[in-house]
C-alpha cells in the first residue's frame, strides 16, 4: 500500500448546457452533444455572442429561496441555482444532519462578486444540513480553483475528525460587466473570429471522504484522487512576463510525483477552450512528461460540449473522468489539468480502486470541526 494520502469521491453533482445532472452532462459529452448558440448578448461591433446556456434555469419550478440582495443581476441567480442544484445532487444519498465543510472556487478577482446574493449564506439557507458558513471558505482563483480547493482539502482539512468534506464552483459569463473586457480583448466567439472561446455556465460540487468504506462505489471500483499539482505560470494571459509553459508543466510533474504506476494514464482531460494559447500550453506540458503516459495518450476538451465553465472547470472535468473510469473497462487513470487566465495552474490524478466491499455502506454521522 502506497503512503500518499488519497482522497475518495462519495458523491457527484453537477449541471451544465448540456444536462441536468451528472448523468446527462456524462451522456451528452459523450455523444459529442454541442450547446453552442447565438445568444442576446452583442459585442461593440453589434455582432451577436456564440454563447452556451444551462436551458430553463430561471423557472420558477425550481426549489430555490433566493434574494435579490443589493444589486441583483440576472448573472448572480444562475450561479446560486447551478450551485443549489449540484450541490443538492452531490449530497443526495447522505444521511448526515451535520454541516460538511465546504471549500468555494469563485472566479478570480474577488471584486467580480461584488453585489452578489450572498452566495454561501444562500447555500446554507437552501441546502440544510451540509451547508454552514462557519465551515466554508472560498479561493478566487478561476479555471483552476476547483483543483486548488482539493489542494487546500489536503493541506488543511485532511487531519480533521470529519468524514467527508465537499469542493466545488458554480460559474456563468452571462453578464455584460463580464463579457465587455474579453470583447475588448477580441476573445469572444463571433461570427468570423478565428482565436476564440464561447463562454458558458455551471455548478458542480464533488463530495470527498478519507475513508475508502464511505466512497461511492460502482462496477467494483471507488474513485480516488491523489494530492494535486499546483504551480503558477510568470507568463499567463495578463503578464508581461514571456510565455514558456513553465506553470503546466510544474503542475504535471507534482501531479505526476505520487503516481507509482507508470504508462498507466489513458486520458487527459483539460480545461482547453479553443483558444490557442491553451492549445500551445497543453502542447508544452505534455512534451515534457509524456513518458509517464500511455501511448498515445488521450486527450478530452468538453469545452467543445459546453463552453468555458470559468470556475466550475475543474470540478466538471473531474467528475467526467470518474464517470468514465467508473464505466471503462480499460482506463484506469486519467490526469485532469485547469488553467487559470492569470497564474494559477493545478493538476491531479484521477483513479480507480477495487472496492474491498460488497455493498456501499451506509453513511456515518460526522463529527463537527471548525477550520
Amino acid at each position: 500500500m502506497s503512503d500518499t494520502p488519497k482522497l475518495y469521491i462519495a458523491g457527484m453533482g453537477m449541471i451544465t448546457p448540456v444536462g441536468f445532472d451528472t448523468a446527462s452532462t456524462t451522456a451528452a459529452v459523450r455523444a459529442g452533444v454541442n450547446a453552442y448558440a447565438i445568444s442576446n448578448f452583442y459585442a461593440k461591433n453589434n455582432e451577436p455572442i456564440t454563447m452556451a446556456s444551462v436551458p430553463g434555469l430561471m423557472s420558477d419550478e425550481i426549489d430555490a429561496d433566493i434574494g435579490e440582495g443589493s444589486r441583483f443581476n440576472p448573472r448572480h441567480d444562475r450561479v446560486v441555482k447551478m450551485a443549489i442544484i449540484a450541490l443538492r445532487e452531490a449530497c443526495a444519498k447522505q444521511t448526515t444532519q451535520q454541516p460538511i465543510p465546504l471549500v468555494l472556487a469563485m472566479p478570480e478577482g474577488q471584486n467580480d462578486v461584488e453585489g452578489l446574493v450572498p452566495l454561501i449564506p444562500t447555500l446554507e439557507q437552501n441546502c440544510k444540513p451540509w451547508v454552514s458558513v462557519q465551515q466554508t471558505r472560498s479561493i478566487y482563483s478561476g479555471r483552476a480553483g476547483g483543483i486548488e480547493a482539493i489542494d487546500f482539502a489536503f493541506r488543511y482539512l485532511y487531519d480533521l475528525p470529519n468524514d467527508f468534506l465537499l469542493i466545488g464552483g458554480s460559474d456563468s459569463y452571462r453578464d455584460a460587466a463580464r463579457l465587455t473586457p474579453l470583447d475588448d480583448a477580441g476573445r469572444l466567439k463571433l461570427p468570423g473570429s478565428q482565436d476564440d472561446f464561447v463562454p458558458g455556465e455551471a455548478g458542480c460540487f464533488l463530495l470527498l471522504t478519507k475513508k475508502p468504506a464511505l466512497a461511492l462505489a460502482r462496477n467494483g471500483h471507488i474513485i480516488s484522487l491523489s494530492p494535486p499539482g499546483i504551480d503558477d505560470e510568470p507568463g499567463h494571459l495578463y503578464s508581461k512576463e514571456p510565455y514558456r509553459g513553465d506553470g503546466l508543466d510544474q503542475a504535471f510533474k507534482k501531479a505526476l510525483n505520487s503516481h507509482t504506476q507508470p504508462n498507466s494514464i489513458h486520458s487527459i482531460y483539460g480545461s482547453m477552450n479553443g483558444e490557442n494559447h491553451w492549445a500551445k500550453e497543453y502542447g508544452a506540458a505534455y512534451i515534457r512528461n509524456r513518458s509517464v503516459f500511455k501511448d498515445p495518450v488521450g486527450i478530452e476538451h468538453p469545452a467543445d460540449c459546453y463552453g468555458d465553465l470559468g470556475s466550475a472547470t475543474a470540478p466538471v472535468l473531474i467528475a467526467l473522468a470518474a464517470e468514465h473510469l467508473f464505466n471503462d473497462t480499460k482506463a484506469r487513470a486519467h490526469l485532469v489539468y485547469s488553467s487559470s487566465d492569470k497564474a494559477r495552474r493545478g493538476a491531479i490524478i484521477v483513479e480507480k480502486t477495487a472496492n474491498e466491499r460488497n455493498a456501499t455502506p451506509a453513511i456515518s454521522h460526522q463529527r463537527i470541526s471548525h477550520f
